[in-house]
This record gives C-alpha cells, sequence and structure tokens, in this order.
C-alpha cells in the first residue's frame, strides 16, 4: 500500500478539499462525525478500509495550527501539546457538561477563558497548560504537517519521510548508490553489499532434503571450490585475471584481489567528487555484474567467455558510460578522458 498516497486522501478528507469525492465523504461516510473517530462499516470496499487502517499512522502528523479555532474539532484533533483532548476525555464526559461532540475549539472558548466546567481542571489537572492558548479571531485555523518538532505543509514527500521505516545510514552506501552510476550494475552491487547473492556455499548450508545432489558442486568459473561472495569476488583464478585486467584502468595496481581490501579501498574515498574515483566505482561495479553474468550463464546457458573478452567487455561498459557522463571541464578530466580515448565536448557538473 502506497501510504503516502494514502495520507493524501486523509489530507483531502480533513482539509476539507474542495472535490466532489470530498463532499461524498463527508455526507455518507463521516455524516457529521470526526474522520479520527468514526467507525468503520462491515460493507466498506477495501480503500474506505485502507484509509481507516492508517488513520493511527497519520493522526498524530495532522496538526491544527490554531487561528480562530473555527474549523478545529475541540475533542479530536491535534492543537494543542496534550494530544486530542478525546483521548482522556471520554464522550459521555463531554456530552454531561452540555458540550457537543462535533464543537469546534472556537465552541468552548470565550472572551480569553475555556467554557468548561470547574470541576475537570481538578480531574484533569493537564487541563490548566491550555490557559496560555489564545485564540486570533482574525486568522483562521491552519492544518499542517508535524514530524516531531518541525511543522510544515502538507506534500507527499514529507509524509515518505516521517512515516518510512528509518536505519543508520550505511557506510557502503555512497559506494553503491553513487550519482550517474549504472543502475543495473548498482543494484547487483548492493546484493554484493549485502551477501544476498545465492551462491553455492549457502546452498550447501540447506537441508539434505533440499540440496538432494549438490554436494558435487564447483565453481563453474574455476572448476574448484564452491564459490561463494568472496571467492566469486575476486579470488577465484577466473574472476582474478579478470580483475586485474579490469583495475589497470584505474589507480587500483596495489589493491589485491580479495573483496574486503577492495570495499575498504573504496570506502576511504567513497564521497570523493574526483573523476577517477568516480571511474574506480564504475570499474568495481561493473566487474561484479559481469562476473555474477558469467557465472549464471555458464550454469543455465553453458555459454563460456574467456577472461580476456570480460575484462574487455567491462571497460568498453565502463567506456561507453564515460561518453555520456557530465563531468568537470578540467585537466585532470581531460586527461582521464584521453585516457580512455573518449574525445569530445565535456558538460561541466559536479563530477561523479
Amino acid at each position: 500500500m502506497n501510504k503516502a498516497l494514502m495520507a493524501f486522501h486523509i489530507w483531502s478528507i480533513v482539509s476539507k478539499r474542495d472535490s466532489l469525492w470530498v463532499e461524498w465523504v463527508q455526507s455518507y461516510r463521516l455524516k457529521g462525525k470526526s474522520f479520527w473517530v468514526c467507525k468503520t462499516p462491515a460493507n466498506c470496499c477495501s480503500s474506505w478500509r485502507n484509509i481507516i487502517h492508517m488513520r493511527p499512522l497519520i493522526r498524530k502528523h495532522v496538526w491544527s495550527e490554531l487561528g480562530d479555532g473555527a474549523s478545529t474539532s475541540a475533542w479530536f484533533d491535534f492543537w494543542c501539546d496534550l494530544g486530542p483532548l478525546g483521548d482522556f476525555l471520554t464522550p459521555r464526559t463531554i456530552t454531561d457538561a452540555d458540550f457537543r461532540l462535533d464543537n469546534s475549539v472556537a465552541n468552548i472558548y470565550s472572551h480569553g477563558y475555556w467554557n468548561w466546567p470547574m470541576a475537570w481542571r481538578d480531574t484533569y489537572p493537564v487541563l490548566i497548560q491550555l490557559d496560555e492558548v489564545q485564540l486570533n479571531p482574525t486568522k483562521h485555523d491552519k492544518l499542517l504537517w508535524k514530524d516531531d518538532s518541525d511543522l510544515d505543509e502538507f506534500s507527499s514527500s514529507r509524509v515518505w519521510n516521517s512515516v518510512r521505516y528509518k536505519e543508520p545510514d550505511v557506510n557502503w552506501c555512497n559506494i553503491v548508490w553513487f550519482s550517474q552510476c549504472i543502475p543495473r550494475h548498482a543494484f547487483m552491487m548492493w546484493l554484493v553489499v549485502k551477501g544476498k547473492l545465492l551462491t553455492q556455499d549457502k546452498i550447501l548450508n540447506w537441508d539434505l532434503s533440499r540440496r538432494k545432489n549438490m554436494n558435487m558442486m564447483c565453481c563453474l568459473l574455476c572448476f574448484e571450490n564452491f564459490d561463494s561472495h568472496p571467492h566469486l569476488f575476486f579470488e577465484c583464478k577466473y574472476s582474478t585475471q579478470v580483475w586485474f585486467r579490469a583495475r589497470q584502468r584505474v589507480a587500483m595496481m596495489p589493491i589485491s584481489p580479495k573483496w574486503r581490501d577492495i570495499v575498504d579501498w573504496l570506502l576511504v574515498r567513497a564521497r570523493s567528487k574526483s573523476a577517477l574515483i568516480y571511474v574506480a566505482k564504475l570499474i568495481v561495479v561493473a566487474s561484479t555484474y559481469f562476473i555474477w553474468q558469467e557465472r549464471n550463464a555458464r550454469l543455465f546457458k553453458n555459454q563460456l567467455r574467456p577472461p580476456e573478452q570480460l575484462s574487455e567487455i567491462i571497460i568498453n561498459t565502463v567506456r561507453y558510460k564515460l561518453m555520456g557522463a557530465k563531468l568537470k571541464n578540467t585537466a585532470s578530466v581531460r586527461k582521464l578522458l584521453q585516457e580512455w580515448e573518449i574525445h569530445g565536448v565535456v558538460v561541466d557538473d559536479d563530477g561523479g
């Protein structure tokens, strides 16, 4: 379910956007009740049910900035730091005090004072905090999107950023998803860094009933041992030859054909804007992509290519990418492009 899109529908309802659908919802679904507390009919459609199920996630982000208080629900909207007053004031408590459930903030406030019974202040001492709230009769209420302490206009991007699952940034992000990367290569690099490729060492860890007669497996590139992430990238005799030929085009000659050493070298330079580092990233990512492609071609199609041919494919792929890349028009970039036998106009940009 697209939560940002569903949040837009919710925002349209609570802000009473001028649309035929919103008018229909107000008349036939809500019938004068607050969207935040309306019940879900047993025979409603799945789309409305999905909208209702989104309420707990979205409600705390919909904040009403008070003006005259006329369009803000006194009991069910977020308009003060206490949260919706209906969270601790039951409907019976509200109606017993001669209030209506559809009262706005303006209905329970007059001449600078709250109209609720004095007994409420003893039963619910938190209400004393609202004595500082002042309404402005010359200003209309305004709905805003709240994320922690930030209040902004509603937008789908803000919704996505507020409701998405968040984890700390990983240190390898900039060697996988970098500017002007090759998307399919970046996706493969992401799988390799996460260790998610279905290599033979993982298959051998399956139970016997699943792996059947796979004990005879071996790496299809070098026909020695079984393949794994470290073996394929680039400790295998075949992939080592590919890597040695590919790394000659960038400043990675001293780097051993071990995945950990290559990643560590890139991590130190992950945020570099140097065109040479950009090319190094392209070389590493393209190498992982085509080595895995070669492994699968041998496994499923019985097609073999010598390491010289595969390394040439990698270099040509990077060269074609550089032909269309936007790089700074500097002496070092021009020299780099000449080394790659690329001639033409360099477009000014922020680099790789």
